[in-house]
């Protein structure tokens, strides 16, 4: 059994030295998929042995990518380990190591792996406690391939679907000592053009209206007043974190936004 990472990207690097390292410090392999690059997310990832590029130049959804992913990374014989992670997320090598060195033999094809999910809170020693839907909950990332599970892939435009399939899923692992840290709110201004993105997406997708589409992401709004913890040492120890400078740079969301307002609302909406 393998066990391959799988990951999609559009121009994440600001994060990815650090989190192809933690990956190709344990996992076997690091399948990229990654879009439409305009930054230097390539040749990041031609410097990893372990990483092993698929390209395309379509501008696909998140979930979209994941789809191709898993399409290609059945390619590799066997019922492998798939680790569906994100640029932006880190784990302890060290960590994952024991984790699966412990409870390999309790991964038969078709488990899902469920890990908890933290998310960093302003500063990267410190994660959010509690508030809906940002504190520390059970999240799908793993599965042990049966080669037969798929991700449903009808719908239109499919924004926040599950990590893993799960339709025919054998059962579900959880990975009490195997935490995994998102660093999307340590980019404070990148993270509200990123909700920003989700809203003009969905609005011109045209199936919601504006203000359940707003509803919908209320709880994205930045709060300075929630309740933090201090991030465990044993959770950070074989780990670095990327620079955080690139909060003050326009992002690709920020891009499509100020462009579809031009688009549908002309250049003075943008002034």
């Amino acid at each position: 059994m393998k066990i391959i990472a799988l990951i999609p990207i559009r121009n994440e690097a600001w994060a990815l030295p650090q989190s192809l390292a933690c990956l190709s410090a344990y996992f076997d392999v690091v399948l990229v998929n990654e879009q439409n690059l305009e930054d230097e997310s390539s040749e990041i990832c031609r410097t990893f042995t372990k990483a092993a590029l698929l390209q395309s130049s379509e501008r696909l959804m998140c979930e979209e990518a994941r789809w191709q992913l898993l399409d290609a990374v059945r390619d590799y014989d066997g019922c492998n380990m798939l680790w569906c992670t994100d640029a932006d997320e880190l784990m302890s090598p060290a960590l994952a190591t024991q984790f699966f060195d412990r409870r390999r033999d309790e991964l038969k094809p078709g488990t899902v792996v469920e890990c908890l999910y933290y998310h960093l809170w302003s500063r990267a020693d410190r994660y959010r406690r509690d508030g809906y839907p940002y504190a520390p909950y059970w999240k799908q990332i793993g599965l042990r391939d049966d080669r037969h599970m798929d991700y449903s892939r009808a719908r239109r435009l499919p924004l926040h679907e599950p990590r893993v399939p799960l339709d025919g899923a054998a059962g579900t692992l959880r990975a009490l000592d195997l935490p995994v840290l998102h660093l999307q709110w340590l980019l404070a201004e990148r993270n509200q053009m990123k909700q920003a993105w989700y809203r003009c997406r969905e609005f011109l997708d045209g199936s919601k209206t504006a203000a359940a589409i707003n509803q919908s992401y209320s709880g994205t709004l930045p709060d300075s007043r929630v309740p933090t913890e201090d991030v465990p040492a044993p959770w950070v120890q074989d780990i670095t974190f990327p620079d955080l400078a690139v909060d003050r740079e326009q992002s690709w969301q920020e891009r499509d936004v100020l462009g579809w307002f031009d688009q549908y609302l002309g250049p003075v909406a943008t002034r």
